[in-house]
């Protein structure tokens, strides 16, 4: 028998001493709960998040009696002890004391990114200028809080001053605040994109789109939209020249492909690695783009790859022939490149707080056909769990991309 032992599950957890456990835990990763029993349940305790915000709550209980509780609401951290608050925190005065050195100088708004790749190129692409302009912001200041947040203001609207804070926490629930005289503008809030998922998953096919959700939460209609287009500076279109040339990818006849997402679902390997050797048949060269792990490609000949920041890629994607991507946020930025793009859709990784959607729904609700100023004619959509791998492999490759 082993002095001391941990296992360690899916949703499960557990710490024995001589066989006996001290500590286990439950988590439900759908409702974000997580609930420990420790030395047999003498010591209890239960954590949860708010869906519809970033605010917590955890209680400690001691024989079944609560002794201690958290409760984040109201834009206020309360403490209790055996239900009575013995200390109450202003979460936006302790946002003041983390990051009010980001903000010096005479701005007047901040608007803070809170987004992936896709909302983030969409608000910056479409609804910025109309938002500095409603809110009558003299000097405006974006806040990136990922690094390609800044690749993409700098390509987007390089006009505008930015920050980047690394690692940005914050309570705060609501899309504005205010202090001293600087007003705060949060794009976007976790209820958001939760709100989103839900009304798509539960719409009839084609009535909710999530840019139409964006527009709706930011207060948009049509005749607001602008349209900035993607800006290459020349340090980056060499950068992404010199290190490209050291895989002697072919920028005369090449196809680009994306086969990595974070929302949708990996594709099968074997069908990209059948897709890389019949462009290759054709005698177009290939570009991977690459950022993770996870996509190994053993069996594909002699496809070029390298490592690329946001704005290299789109530099280099411009170039091919053809943009073959399985569909993800960065997507709809390579829309701009004017190439003709195929898109995969499969359905959602797991959600933490949504079951899978499913593929129809995906794709009727984050389709980019229905953006605005994009052009359809050279957009394609797959629904790849209605098509076999080489009934798509045949549609892709039988287009002649001269």
């Amino acid at each position: 028998m082993k002095i001391y032992e941990y296992i360690k599950g899916e949703n499960e957890r557990a710490a024995k001493l001589f066989g006996i456990p001290i500590m286990e835990q439950t988590s439900d990763y759908m409702t974000a709960e997580r609930f420990q029993k420790f030395l047999g349940g003498i010591v209890t305790t239960y954590k949860t998040n708010d869906p519809t915000s970033d605010c917590s709550k955890k209680e400690i209980k001691l024989f079944g009696h609560s002794i201690i509780r958290r409760i984040e609401e109201n834009n206020y951290r309360n403490y209790y002890v055996l239900g009575k608050v013995v200390r109450k925190i202003s979460l936006i005065e302790t946002f003041k004391k983390q990051y009010s050195k980001f903000f010096e100088g005479d701005y007047d708004d901040i608007y803070i990114l809170r987004a992936n790749s896709g909302e983030s190129y969409l608000t910056l692409t479409y609804v910025l200028d109309s938002l500095i302009k409603r809110n009558q912001s003299k000097k405006p200041l974006l806040v990136a809080t990922l690094k390609y947040h800044v690749d993409m203001i700098k390509m987007i609207c390089p006009e505008n001053p930015y920050v980047y804070i690394k690692k940005l926490r914050i309570k705060i629930q609501g899309q504005e605040f205010h202090i001293n005289n600087k007003r705060f503008f949060l794009l976007f809030d976790p209820t958001h994109f939760k709100t989103v998922e839900t009304d798509i998953k539960h719409s009839p096919l084609g009535e909710a789109h999530y840019f139409k959700s964006i527009m709706n939460k930011l207060g948009m209609t049509e005749p607001d939209l602008t349209y900035r287009k993607v800006m290459i500076h020349l340090e980056d279109e060499r950068s992404m020249l010199e290190k490209v040339s050291k895989t002697g990818l072919n920028l005369d006849k090449f196809v680009f492909i994306a086969p990595e997402a974070q929302s949708c679902k990996l594709y099968d390997e074997d069908f990209w690695c059948e897709l890389i050797n019949q462009f290759q048949a054709k005698g177009y060269d290939v570009f991977v783009n690459l950022v993770e792990d996870d996509v190994k490609l053993k069996s594909a000949i002699d496809y070029k790859t390298c490592d690329l920041n946001f704005a290299e890629v789109f530099a280099l994607a411009r170039r091919s022939k053809k943009i073959v991507s399985l569909r993800s946020g960065f997507t709809e930025f390579l829309l701009q490149t004017g190439v003709p793009i195929d898109v995969l859709y499969t359905k959602f990784r797991h959600r933490h707080f949504f079951d899978d959607m499913d593929i129809y729904h995906v794709m009727s609700g984050f389709g980019l056909t229905q953006l605005p100023f994009v052009d359809k004619e050279k957009i394609r959509e797959f629904n790849m769990f209605e098509m076999s791998q080489a009934e798509c492999v045949r549609k892709i490759i039988g287009e002649n991309y001269e």
